[in-house]
């Protein structure tokens, strides 16, 4: 008998390096008055199916704004895995050691939540935990945005000696001239990704071989990377204020 859901503890796992390039500072910025890492922290704390919350980072300022509000810094990252071409697998395994070396702590699932995705609701993070909860053969969870029109990958061509090549090959824009003959596609935007930590520590692959997923809205997937983006969300926010 699998163990019982109610009885999985899950780890909120938030990555918030010091190093951005493109838009440096960004995970502390001020967006609509308040840090851009406070925005996922708040909704991973307000998660009820959420044990923990944890800032991972390298970053001694990042730390302070993270305890500030609310989350645990019990570690710093080491600097090794806070470079730009660190992959994700051993920042969360990094993590998932100290706990357990360091405080005897193990957890069952695991909420990698980017906070560059600001506007990632509790009810998005707690249908990821429960699909997942919910269904012993899959792997993880992920969310994933419809890519429609110009951003479905039969639409995209790559240079071929100066000229357009179809992206993929066997495809050609002549079958498919109108958007409503594009099948559906799925994009990952990085908004939630609940894992089994037993997979994170041990698996080939921390996805697994059976991704279920959760489609989310344009809106809710959107994701801060460069100053637009940025300037995109405020405008996106100011919005939503009443």
């Amino acid at each position: 008998m699998p163990q019982s859901i109610y009885k999985m503890k899950t780890l909120a796992i938030i990555p918030a390096r010091g190093g951005s390039k493109r838009l440096p500072g960004k995970n502390i910025k001020d967006l609509g008055g308040k840090p851009l890492l406070a925005y996922t922290i708040e909704a991973a704390r307000q998660a009820p199916s959420i044990s923990r919350v944890l800032v991972s980072t390298d970053s001694d300022k990042i730390a302070q704004v993270a305890k500030q509000w609310g989350a645990e810094v019990p570690f710093m990252r080491p600097a090794e895995l806070a470079a730009d071409a660190v992959p994700d697998r051993p920042v969360l395994q990094h993590a998932l050691r100290w706990l357990e070396e360091h405080e005897g702590q193990k957890y069952d699932l695991l909420a990698y939540l980017r906070p560059t995705a600001p506007f990632k609701s509790v009810s998005l993070i707690e249908e990821c935990i429960a699909r997942l909860k919910g269904d012993q053969q899959l792997t993880c969870v992920r969310t994933v945005t419809h890519s429609e029109g110009v951003f479905h990958p039969y639409w995209m061509f790559r240079d071929q000696q100066g000229e357009l090549a179809a992206f993929i090959d066997g495809i050609s824009i002549d079958t498919y001239f109108r958007s409503q003959l594009l099948p559906e596609c799925l994009r990952l935007n990085g908004v939630v990704d609940i894992l089994r930590t037993s997979l994170v520590m041990e698996g080939d692959s921390h996805w697994g071989a059976h991704m279920g997923f959760v489609v989310t809205d344009d809106l809710d997937s959107v994701d801060i990377d460069t100053e637009f983006d940025f300037q995109f969300c405020e405008f996106l926010l100011s919005r939503r204020q009443p």
